[in-house]
């Protein structure tokens, strides 16, 4: 009986201070590299982080498969090259980045690697 307690006691303690989930985020674009993008994503590896550092910066590489919508706030489509173009032209652009698959984004480099399922253009 005192095994059992034990088991179930580290699975509750284990599950509840797992990360969570997290199916889109926001941030600024930091850069712009081939076949996809580099957003700040600081907020959202904090979140995850049972002792998180707000020093220190955290970038997630976003692929973006060329058929990847991209939309402005008002639900308008934005085609993919004149997207990555501006991109490249102004400084932080601010976007909402759904995911393909929810994962947990943490400090590990691994989970920073994402594929966009689509992109709405905030700023």
């Amino acid at each position: 009986m005192k095994k059992l307690f034990t088991v179930l006691l580290l699975l509750v303690v284990g599950c509840s201070v797992a990360g969570k989930d997290v199916s889109a985020f926001e941030g600024h674009i930091s850069a712009v590299k081939t076949g996809g993008l580099e957003v700040e994503c600081s907020t959202v590896v904090n979140q995850n982080d049972p002792s998180p550092s707000s020093e220190e910066g955290w970038a997630c590489l976003v692929l973006v498969p060329h058929d990847t919508p991209v939309q402005n706030t008002e639900g308008e489509s934005i085609p993919m090259d004149e997207f990555r173009e501006q991109a490249r032209n102004e400084e932080m652009l601010y976007i909402r980045v759904t995911l393909e698959e929810s994962t947990n984004i943490n400090k590990d480099p691994e989970s920073r690697k994402l594929t966009a399922k689509k992109i709405t253009l905030l700023e």
